[in-house]
C-alpha cells in the first residue's frame, strides 16, 4: 500500500512522461525498481497477470534484500570485528533465523542490551568477540606520505592501504611520475637531435 500511494502521489507522472530515472533520490531505494512493472499495468492488464506481477516483484524484492543484507554483514564484519579503531562500540549477534521466535530471539534482548546501555549499566548479553592476530601490533605507528596521515595498528594500516581514498592517492602519483618520465625521455631524444645538428654544422 505504501508503494501503490507513492506511485500514484509522485511516480505515475514521471513514468507517463518517460523521466523516471530509479538511480537518483529516493527511487533508488529497495522496493520501487522491484514493483515497477506491478504499479504501472495496474488496473490496466488482468487480474491474473497483476498477481503474477505483484509475485515477479515480491520475489524480486527478496533477493535484492537478501544482497543488501550479505553486503551489511561484511561491512559490519570488516569495520566492527575485523579491524576495529578505539572508537567502536560492541557488536552483539541475535538468533534471527526463527521468525516464530521473533520477539523471544531478536525484539527483546535487543531492547534490553539499548536500555541497559541508555541506563548505564552492564548488558545482559556478551558482545562478538573481535578477530585478532595475535602478531598484531596496535601500537605501530606508520605516516602516509600519499594522504598525508597517521595510521596507528598494524590492522589500520593494512585496510588503509587498500581504501579508495589511498589507491586513488597511489594511481595519481603513478599517473604523474609517468607522465615525468615520458617528458624526460622527449628531452633527453630533443637533446640528441639538437646535438647532431649542431656537431652537422661543425663540419668543414
Amino acid at each position: 500500500e505504501e508503494l501503490r500511494d507513492f506511485h500514484r502521489r509522485y511516480n505515475r507522472e514521471k513514468v507517463a512522461e518517460n523521466r523516471q530515472d530509479y538511480q537518483h533520490g529516493i527511487f533508488q531505494s529497495i522496493g520501487f525498481k522491484e514493483f515497477h512493472e506491478y504499479l504501472v499495468s495496474e488496473g490496466t492488464c488482468s487480474p491474473e497477470t497483476s498477481a503474477l506481477l505483484l509475485q515477479k516483484g515480491i520475489q524480486a524484492l527478496k533477493q535484492v534484500t537478501k544482497r543488501y543484507a550479505r553486503r551489511q554483514n561484511k561491512w559490519v564484519r570488516n569495520r566492527f570485528l575485523r579491524r576495529p579503531g578505539p572508537n567502536v562500540p560492541p557488536v552483539y549477534g541475535l538468533e534471527v533465523s526463527d521468525l516464530l521466535r521473533w520477539e523471544e530471539d531478536v525484539l527483546k534482548p535487543a531492547l534490553e542490551i539499548v536500555e541497559s546501555f541508555i541506563q548505564g549499566r552492564e548488558p545482559p548479553a556478551e558482545p562478538v568477540r573481535m578477530e585478532y592476530d595475535v602478531n598484531e601490533n596496535k601500537r605501530s605507528h606508520r605516516v602516509c606520505e600519499l594522504c598525508d596521515r597517521i595510521i596507528i595498528g598494524d590492522r589500520e594500516w593494512a585496510a588503509h592501504t587498500r581504501s579508495k581514498s589511498h589507491l586513488h592517492h597511489l594511481k595519481k602519483r603513478r599517473r604523474l611520475e609517468s607522465a615525468g618520465r615520458v617528458a624526460e625521455t622527449e628531452g633527453d631524444s630533443g637533446g640528441a637531435e639538437t646535438s647532431g645538428e649542431d656537431s652537422g654544422l661543425s663540419l668543414p
